[in-house]
């Protein structure tokens, strides 16, 4: 484990036993007198305390700090920020139910009384009570076979309630249970959840602020690469400045009508100081619309992020595999790496020789390139391509040294999840695998 690893763990690990601790400061020694119901009480605070942990963790995992992301990924981390979600909302559950049963049976009254009880007679439990039904619908609205059914824009502004469920969930918890007359524990509590909501706005809305302050991000130009891509051409000041990796993305938010929301692109050229490019397939309500943006329209930029880059690789020589669209940040990575004179071979499929965006750009590259198409009668079939589907023996016949090179592979998810198990499975180490996925 590196050292920027093992200092996260060591924070979070560190947090968890402070949470303990604190519980254990104010409600273990209900445990010990031996009554049903106090145990349910301490419990029901511990989820409590444990349940707003998990937030604080939720909010470091989407504030994109740096130092973290570029450890584990912006995709990883996603997947981490779901499976989080499922324990946040058990410990959201377990919290209120084992505290109504507690005290519940201390008063003798039944279990619906007592919620009522909570929620008129306790101060700011109500409160609670609206965010963590908040919580629950972002959570189930947040489950992969709903998120797919729902636009980006939704999802999007369905996202931002959680802010409001945080602030209605903390309101109440510092007043009661553990930190009752418990000054020093109770500023720690502050300052960790005061530090995590600081930490989300410092990254998600005060750097890309600061970025566009320094650099004045235009749109300088579009162009229809064909395939139903555009290519965005963003100028600005001092574009030398701002630094990225080929192979990264940035959400873009262009300050215009039509293009509210804010979505994530790969750049799609190396830096160069004079522009950036992103390059956009229509594929939808949003990106339909990016070929009618106009000259001169102002675009905040949330980035770079990702770690689909040569920084991680494990080998001298590389193997760029690209699926439709995919090419976007392979294209960024073949210049770069062939600007460099490193050993690159590109593989790129496609429908048709239309389809393959940027194709006279990487006839210019002194990279190796195979062009695969799926989608073209035999007759028409022309000897300069391949035909059929990138798989391990298509990359066998045009890459014999396959195993000895990082793979970067970017397209649609079955291609990906395909061409890496077969890679695995002829002994391609997992280290030397990277991809991005696109969703097509």
């Amino acid at each position: 484990m590196n050292l920027r690893r093992s200092i996260i763990f060591g924070v979070l690990g560190l947090n968890f036993v402070l949470t303990f601790m604190l519980w254990r400061h104010g409600s273990f020694d209900l445990l010990t007198s031996g009554m049903t119901e106090d145990g349910l009480i301490a419990y029901g605070r511990l989820g409590g305390l444990l349940a707003q942990l998990f937030i604080v963790l939720e909010l470091i995992l989407v504030s994109r700090i740096t130092f973290i992301e570029q450890e584990f990924g912006h995709i990883q981390m996603n997947k981490i920020h779901r499976l989080v979600g499922y324990f946040l909302l058990g410990f959201f559950l377990v919290h209120p139910i084992l505290l109504i049963m507690g005290y519940a049976a201390q008063s003798k009254q039944s279990f619906i009384d007592q919620f009522v009880n909570f929620l008129v007679n306790w101060e700011n439990v109500f409160l609670a009570f609206v965010g963590l039904i908040l919580f629950i619908a972002l959570i189930v609205f947040s489950i992969a076979i709903i998120r797919r059914k729902v636009r980006y824009e939704t999802w999007y502004v369905a996202h931002l309630g959680m802010y409001i469920a945080i602030v209605l969930s903390f309101v109440h918890q510092t007043e009661l249970g553990d930190f009752v007359d418990n000054a020093g524990w109770t500023i720690y509590w502050n300052v960790l959840n005061l530090g995590a909501l600081g930490s989300l706005f410092l990254y998600r809305f005060g750097r890309p602020a600061l970025w566009f302050y320094k650099h004045r991000f235009v749109i300088q130009k579009v162009v229809r690469e064909g395939g139903g891509v555009t290519s965005l051409y963003i100028t600005g000041k001092n574009l030398a400045r701002f630094h990225f990796q080929p192979g990264q993305f940035a959400n873009l938010l262009i300050l215009s009508r039509k293009h509210f929301f804010a979505h994530p692109f790969s750049f799609s050229a190396a830096p160069n100081g004079e522009y950036l490019r992103f390059s956009i397939k229509d594929c939808g309500d949003y990106t339909c619309k990016v070929c009618q943006c106009e000259l001169g329209t102002h675009v905040i930029i949330d980035g770079p992020l990702g770690v689909f880059t040569e920084r991680k690789s494990e080998t001298d020589k590389f193997l760029l595999v690209a699926g439709g669209i995919g090419i976007t940040p392979i294209r960024a990575l073949a210049e770069a790496l062939s600007r460099e004179g490193r050993d690159v071979v590109l593989m790129y499929s496609a429908r048709t020789k239309e389809d393959l965006v940027f194709y006279q750009e990487l006839q210019k590259l002194s990279c190796n390139s195979t062009y695969i198409l799926s989608n073209v009668p035999e007759s028409e079939r022309l000897s300069e391509f391949e035909y059929g589907r990138i798989d391990l023996e298509q990359i066998r016949k045009s890459v014999p040294d396959f195993a000895q090179r990082d793979a970067y592979i970017c397209g649609p998810a079955p291609m990906i999840l395909s061409l890496e198990r077969q890679l695995r499975d002829v002994g391609v180490p997992s280290a030397q695998l990277h991809s991005e996925m696109f969703k097509m």
